[in-house]
């Protein structure tokens, strides 16, 4: 009985930590916007303990920013050359990860990787291919993204990888858009296809291509984008 309330509050936690993730990356709360404890604790009629043990949560994702005296408030987005260099840092990392893969060719992560293909699969063929609800499918790129990882055979190098949140952040900036998921459909494909094969050149390959054209898509749709002040 004695864990039941603790349980309880966790839960909660996650459930707040949850919703203002989606309202940060929908953009209901803009870069820069103050997250009042109070208020939202009134809002979502919990006390403010949840609230910020949730904020807090955030910060170390970098998705919330906190000050001393000044309280908790939407993290500014990474300027442009901070996911470039974040692209160069997955394809070194995330490429060696995948030639130790095609080497190994360990079962598990390729079931996981076979399995985030085929939900996505599943999701293209309910949805169509402009993909309004970019987090889910963003999360199954991610799974596809840690199967690769764990298997990495450096856990440290795993880490470095994961604690930068590359799917978390790159999803602010696009969240708002429908994507095509097809062409990440087929890198993953080709990614997996040459682990398969044990061919550590062309999954590395493979990894180096999906991550620098994913980054050239979102460059392309936002050149297509209006600029605020045309809108």
């Amino acid at each position: 009985m004695a864990g039941k309330p603790l349980l309880t509050r966790v839960a909660l936690v996650d459930q707040v930590a949850a919703l203002l993730t989606q309202r940060i990356l929908d953009r209901v709360y803009a870069p820069g916007a103050k997250l009042n404890i109070d208020a939202l604790a009134r809002e979502l009629e919990v006390s403010s303990s949840p609230i910020r043990e949730a904020l807090t949560r955030l910060c170390g994702l970098g998705l919330v920013a906190s000050v001393s005296f000044t309280g908790f408030s939407v993290a500014p987005e990474p300027p442009r050359a901070w996911f470039e260099q974040l692209k160069d840092f997955r394809i070194l990392n995330e490429g060696f990860a995948a030639r130790h893969l095609a080497r190994t060719r360990q079962a598990e992560s390729i079931i996981a990787m076979r399995a985030s293909i085929e939900a996505m699969e599943r999701k293209l063929s309910e949805e169509g291919a402009d993909d309004h609800d970019y987090v889910s499918a963003s999360r199954l790129d991610e799974t596809f993204h840690e199967a690769i990882l764990s298997a990495s055979g450096n856990a440290i190098l795993a880490q470095a990888v994961r604690n930068l949140h590359p799917h978390l952040h790159h999803a602010r900036l696009v969240n708002s858009r429908p994507h095509d998921i097809k062409p990440v459909l087929d890198e993953h494909r080709a990614i997996l296809d040459a682990i398969v094969r044990g061919d550590e050149d062309g999954a590395e390959a493979a990894v180096a291509h999906h991550l620098n054209v994913s980054w050239q898509r979102y460059c392309d749709d936002a050149a297509r984008q209006p600029s605020q002040k045309d809108t």
